[in-house]
């Protein structure tokens, strides 16, 4: 095959990514992905005849509307829907709680259950937003050399010295725009949501449903450090034009990788699809390319991998190519996690014991769906474990638009 100035390997959205950004900039560029489908998280596969499911990821938020404007993903097809209501938490008794962008609704929803939690939401969901708005921006730019480095690891000239004291200055000046909340803030960053939560609010309802956004995806419980920090991610993004209102791709998440997919054929990268890196090469200490399946190799001076950093250094790397300290930093990265997905084709949609659920589903059914519509239902159960011990549980179903063929007139569960 061709010599190439850049490879990328992967082609999941932050490889399309990559591979544009690069050809944007000039540089010939080869990605290789080994599925037959783009996408990686983001995609979209059609497990039953006439029903085509995000299979992974089922919405957008974090997708930065300058590489949305720079990508013309707009352009190439991308719709986003705007996700609303954002979560709907039924309860044994009957009762439900619905949470969503229309602060007035969300206030009486609150209500029912307690008065001062629904005067505390919006000064909870003010906290988080000054905080994101300050914290977003940093997580743009180069990460700041705080500790000092062995010498061994990396050489350092003076004018990397005098950025890297640009870049500390810069955080100092970012963490003073938070004034008051600077204390707070810092807990966000580093403490656990349980007892944030708590002191927030007193309708355990409440704090099981935005508990849920402190730990989804994460092998931990809401009293660990470092899960408040991610309930700053779901007030992130502003892939609909709104910060921290996420949202649905029209046609699945696949419709990302699709409109990246066009993207990227503009901005002529080569797309090998089915074709699995087995080897990053390297010559004289330095990147050459990689060898693939069925005997081929790609040279490239640049190397650009988008799968995780195990699979890349510990895999595809020769050891005796890294650092010793290297590696074991690469071996000490946590990938455990507690989530697990379960696509179903249903006849409609579940219908809870609520007057508000009811509502929503009427607004989500059939011929009235406005593609804008979802349910979220989650319920964070504490319960007394073996030895007294303490057990979280919840359920998390999310209910995206219909965007494929009409529903069967009936179907069988």
């Amino acid at each position: 095959m061709a010599n190439y100035d850049c490879i990328v390997i992967g082609g999941g959205h932050n490889g399309l990514v990559t591979a544009a950004y690069l050809a944007r900039a000039g540089k010939r560029v080869c990605l290789l992905e080994r599925r037959h489908l783009l996408g990686g998280c983001s995609s979209s596969e059609e497990l039953w005849p006439g029903y085509k499911v995000s299979t992974a990821a089922y919405v957008i938020s974090l997708m930065l509307p300058e590489v949305i404007a720079d990508l013309k993903l707009r352009h190439h097809g991308l719709t986003i829907l705007r996700r609303n209501p954002s979560s709907f938490t039924p309860l044994l008794d009957g009762r439900s709680l619905t949470l969503g962008p229309d602060q007035k609704a969300t206030f009486d929803q609150i209500s029912q259950f307690s008065a001062s939690d629904a005067e505390a939401y919006p000064r909870y969901q003010q906290l988080l937003e000054q905080v994101s708005a300050v914290i977003e921006p940093m997580l743009m730019k180069r990460a700041p050399q705080v500790v000092p480095l062995p010498k061994k690891w990396r050489s350092r000239s003076i004018t990397g010295r005098l950025r890297e004291t640009r870049d500390m200055w810069e955080l100092y000046q970012a963490a003073g725009q938070l004034g008051e909340d600077l204390p707070e803030a810092i807990e966000l960053l580093t403490g656990a949501a349980r007892p944030l939560l708590e002191r927030w609010f007193e309708s355990e309802v409440l704090r099981a449903t935005l508990a849920t956004d402190a730990i989804i995806g994460a092998f931990s419980s809401i009293s660990a450090a470092g899960t408040a920090y991610v309930l700053l991610h779901h007030v992130m993004g502003r892939a609909t034009g709104e910060r921290g209102v996420w949202g649905y791709v029209q046609g699945g998440m696949g419709g990302l990788a699709d409109a990246l997919e066009a993207s990227c054929k503009e901005l002529r990268v080569e797309i090998v699809r089915e074709c699995e890196v087995l080897k990053i090469l390297v010559e004289s200490g330095r990147v050459a390319g990689v060898a693939v399946d069925g005997g081929r190799t790609i040279k490239a001076a640049t190397v650009a991998s988008s799968i995780d950093a195990n699979w890349t250094f510990r895999r595809l790397v020769d050891e005796s190519e890294l650092p010793t300290e290297f590696t074991q930093a690469i071996d000490r990265i946590d990938y455990s996690s507690a989530s697990a997905k379960i696509n179903l084709a249903l006849g409609e949609v579940p219908r809870f014991r609520s007057e508000s659920a009811d509502q929503v589903g009427q607004n989500t059914r059939g011929q009235s769906i406005s593609h804008r519509r979802s349910i979220i239902s989650s319920r964070l159960m504490p319960t007394l474990g073996k030895d007294g011990q303490a057990i979280s549980r919840y359920w998390k179903l999310p209910f995206p638009p219909a965007w494929t063929a009409p529903l069967p007139p009936r179907a069988s569960t």
